[in-house]
């Protein structure tokens, strides 16, 4: 029977008064925590597999820039986007798994994400099919090149959630680093020696996820083998969907609060500012792997700690990413006027403002992405995640409506600044008073456990 989840709810765990009490056993050994000491060197094994996937990354679009023409590039990005936003909303299920998720056998709750992956999968394949006889942009069959990739795409991130909660760290990078790898591989076969098209370059970007799919379900293979019979429409089979369709719409709009400033710069200013913008704005966040590397380290020992550990667990972990980001921020602010001129030409000269502008919030908002596996993951409040998200978007949105009409690109990085500074703040607020209140709740359960 797999255990109720113990980091939901307070109503079937043991009063945490309990945990004060000294063992029957003197030397009972305490329960292991996955990851709790290899926080370090998982965070720079994950930021070692960065440095592989980025450069990959940074050849794919190349490759798409140069083989393809303007119009075809726009194509595969499009489609490409609209896969990619199902796959965010629907790509939770193994984060709701490690939130929900006890010290029993994890197949129970695996075996109903994977059947939800099926099942979700199968429904936004009909809706990229339908987008694509809508949308002229890409057209159906784009879309019916495109939609099979959908499946693998949210089972791949569904084994990679499980994973980090098991502080099998090694494992997920091994499969965020397979996918634009066969990518890669595919676009040069099919397009740079095959001379093939935009159908093509999609074709091998679906296939690279069924490729990912194979290694994630035989890497991972004790969380399912042997597979037991799923009841997705059960009460933890609800469970399970609602929870990640919560964090899957918080995704959505975190994707949206990121880049609206683009849009009103583009209404502003047109289509060259925001070239010259984004230059900027992806130096900028680029930083945010390294936070991102830290909150992959600490979520397994964050779901797995005491409240006392977990929270310590955290602090530590954001002043780590605030230490190292801002070392990185700094150091980037000082040799962007040279670089970005050197690199990307003189016409992009104008991006070194804006990236100057970014760095401050990209430096406030790093630990969000630690403080989020807390407030989501181990506490299964993604309504506060969402919160932080709203909060950010509505604030940078604002702020550009003021600041871009005066004063362009470097306005829409002020804006995207105090944006981030917004969420960052809203973030911690939200940590901080969740962990008062346990702290309360562990106290007063202590002090009842000593009068009784």
């Amino acid at each position: 029977m797999t255990s109720l989840p113990r980091t939901v709810t307070t109503a079937v765990r043991p009063s945490p008064g309990a945990n004060a009490v000294p063992p029957i056993t003197p030397n009972n050994p305490r329960p292991v925590v996955p990851g709790a000491g290899r926080v370090g060197r998982n965070t720079v094994e994950t930021m070692l597999f960065r440095g592989i996937s980025t450069p990959v990354a940074f050849a794919l679009v190349v490759i798409q820039s140069r083989f393809l023409d303007p119009e075809g590039r726009g194509r595969f990005v499009l489609v490409v986007l609209t896969v990619s936003i199902l796959a965010r909303l629907f790509g939770q299920l193994g984060v709701a798994v490690t939130s929900l998720s006890g010290e029993g056998d994890l197949r129970p709750l695996v075996g109903r994400a994977l059947a939800w992956t099926a099942l979700l999968g199968a429904g936004g394949a009909g809706v990229i099919l339908l987008a694509g006889g809508v949308i002229n942009a890409f057209g159906l069959r784009l879309a019916v090149i495109a939609a099979p990739a959908l499946v693998p795409n949210i089972l791949n991130a569904c084994i990679s959630g499980v994973l980090l909660g098991r502080a099998r760290v090694r494992l997920w990078n091994v499969i965020q680093v397979v996918q634009p790898v066969a990518t890669l591989v595919g676009l040069l076969i099919v397009v740079v020696v095959l001379g093939g098209g935009v159908d093509a370059a999609v074709g091998a970007w679906t296939i690279s996820y069924f490729v990912t799919s194979v290694v994630a379900l035989v890497g991972a293979r004790d969380l399912w083998l042997p597979p037991v019979r799923a009841r997705i429409f059960d009460g933890l089979g609800r469970r399970i969907a609602w929870l990640a369709l919560a964090m899957g719409f918080v995704q959505i709009v975190n994707l949206i609060g990121y880049r609206v400033e683009l849009f009103v710069l583009q209404h502003y200013k047109g289509l060259s500012a925001v070239g010259v913008y984004s230059v900027g704005m992806q130096a900028a966040e680029a930083i945010w792997l390294i936070p991102a590397a830290v909150a992959s380290a600490v979520t397994g020992p964050v779901v797995h700690e005491t409240e006392e550990g977990a929270t310590r667990q955290i602090r530590s972990a954001c002043a780590k990413g605030l230490l190292y980001t801002g070392g990185v921020a700094v150091t980037i602010g000082v040799i962007a006027p040279f670089v970005i001129p050197w690199v990307f030409g003189d016409q992009f000269r104008g991006a070194v403002r804006p990236l100057v502008l970014l760095l401050p919030g990209v430096v406030a908002y790093a630990p969000v992405t630690i403080l989020v596996v807390y407030l989501t993951v181990r506490r299964a409040r993604p309504r506060l995640s969402l919160y932080v998200s709203l909060i950010g978007l509505v604030v940078t949105g604002a702020m550009s409506v003021v600041l871009i009409p005066p004063y362009g690109a470097s306005g829409a990085a002020g804006a995207s600044a105090i944006g981030y500074a917004a969420g960052g703040l809203a973030a911690w607020l939200f940590f901080l008073n969740l962990a008062r209140r346990e702290d309360e709740t562990a106290l007063s359960s202590s002090l009842a456990d000593a009068r009784d």
